[in-house]
């Protein structure tokens, strides 16, 4: 297998620091170590000072399976900015190594809440417009690869998930780590779901689990 860099991200708040975490739980794996942490700031991620300076990258590349994390925009020391995540692709298949980039799915509308709420502004377009505009490139006989993981399928399906993207991906994750199903026994969409009384479907709804003579 060649050396692999796998590129967590995603919009501000969609949960790429929770995928970074579980994907550094694998003894093989190179990645950010949370200890007993639950949240870190991003630019203490040790990738961090190559989404500024992308040249830095090659100095950071040092075992065969690696995992890196930001989120788009970033906030480095500071300052809020996109990362240069295409550099950074670049850099890595320079120096041999295969590039997945996985982008972390939360649902949208709890996505724009969060970011409201920690934040106080949407920055959800500049992510989604950022990734749209990702280019490929070939090197060493194969391209970088784009995958989309699934924020609510973690904490649905947690080992049996894990199991799959690892498989997915072709990178080694500790899917049946008992530290993952400790960081997923709080769903963090819980406190974004509230009750609803009633919608205009529901009677659709209703009459569909009638028997068919009695619609």
């Amino acid at each position: 297998m060649p050396k692999q860099l796998v590129i967590l991200t995603g919009p501000q708040g969609s949960g790429n620091h929770l995928f970074s975490k579980i994907f550094g739980y694998h003894p093989d794996v190179h990645g950010w170590d949370f200890g007993e942490k639950y949240w870190i700031p991003s630019d203490e991620e040790p990738f961090a000072e190559c989404w500024v300076r992308p040249e830095k990258t090659s100095e950071m590349l040092t075992k065969k399976f690696m995992v890196a994390n930001v989120s788009v925009p970033f906030v480095y020391d500071g300052v809020k900015q996109v990362p240069k995540i295409q550099e950074v692709i670049y850099e890595a298949q320079d120096a041999g190594y295969q590039v997945t980039v996985c982008v972390v799915v939360r649902e949208e509308n709890i996505n724009v809440e969060q970011q409201k709420r920690v934040r106080m502004e949407m920055t959800l377009p500049i992510a989604v417009n950022y990734y749209q505009n990702l280019k490929p490139r070939w090197a060493r006989g194969f391209p970088w690869k784009l995958e989309f993981v699934s924020h609510e399928s973690l904490y649905l399906y947690k080992g049996m998930y894990l199991k799959w993207l690892s498989d997915k991906i072709g990178f080694p994750i500790a899917y049946d780590d008992i530290r993952v199903e400790r960081d997923l026994n709080d769903n963090q969409n819980a406190k974004y779901v509230k009750h609803v009384d009633q919608h205009w479907l529901d009677q659709h709804v209703w009459n569909g689990l009638r028997p068919k003579h009695e619609r």
